[in-house]
């Protein structure tokens, strides 16, 4: 069997088949197919799975739409279903699992960065670990699962970022040692004088220095994203 993001998005509610769905190329049955599920206006074409495929799958239709029951967050709470966008998937980010579909929004960020960076509590794999930044885009059925706690991928909007625990460890302490005295933006724009001139008074000119070097790479986009905010006071 085939599993994508969109299959354990799907969990039991799954329908295996022989056929391959359009958007995620998982296996399928013939439930739901394309020309009602895939819009005129769609824009993505070019990066489906499967596109002379007729069948969507369960995750995908899922996934694609604008909610359809309670969402369990990843601090443990549950967010009632209510009708209209608010409960739309793509709004949300998502930690998949073989038994859970967790939602979580930017403000469980101290979380996702505790499970990404201690692999004893990754969950056990397959899972995908989903990341919307905009909650504009559809992820779900582009992001790639993980079959190892020990080297992987998550979707960080529309980039796959490779990634260890250890390494992306090493890299958030870096950008949180920047980001708590000088704020999230820094880590994003290139520093000019007057960021420098704060982070000499901070104590973190050489930190900062070490991350221009750094800050365009994949994983340093991803740390930045999950780094902390500016210390208050």
């Amino acid at each position: 069997m085939t599993i994508t993001a969109s299959t354990l998005f799907a969990g039991i509610e799954h329908r295996p088949g022989k056929r391959r769905c359009y958007y995620c190329g998982g296996e399928c049955d013939e439930t739901h197919l394309t020309k009602k599920y895939v819009k005129d206006t769609f824009t993505n074409r070019d990066i489906v799975k499967c596109p002379a495929s007729p069948y969507v799958c369960q995750g995908c239709v899922m996934s694609l739409g604008d909610g359809w029951g309670d969402m369990p967050l990843i601090d443990g709470t549950v967010k009632t279903f209510t009708t209209g966008r608010s409960m739309a998937p793509r709004m949300y980010s998502w930690l998949l699992t073989a038994d859970q579909r967790l939602a979580f929004t930017k403000a469980h960020i101290a979380t996702v960065r505790e499970i990404l960076t201690d692999k004893d509590k990754l969950p056990d794999p397959p899972f995908a670990l989903i990341l919307s930044d905009s909650g504009q885009k559809q992820l779900v059925f582009r992001a790639p699962v993980a079959y190892s706690k020990d080297a992987f991928s998550v979707m960080l909007e529309d980039t796959e970022i490779s990634i260890t625990p250890e390494t992306l460890k090493a890299r958030l302490d870096l950008a949180g040692k920047i980001s708590t005295a000088l704020g999230k933006p820094v880590l994003r724009e290139k520093p000019r004088f007057e960021a420098y001139n704060r982070a000499k008074k901070e104590g973190v000119f050489d930190d900062l220095r070490q991350w221009e070097e750094i800050m365009y790479e994949p994983m340093s986009k991803l740390a930045a994203w999950l780094a902390p905010p500016k210390l208050k006071g």
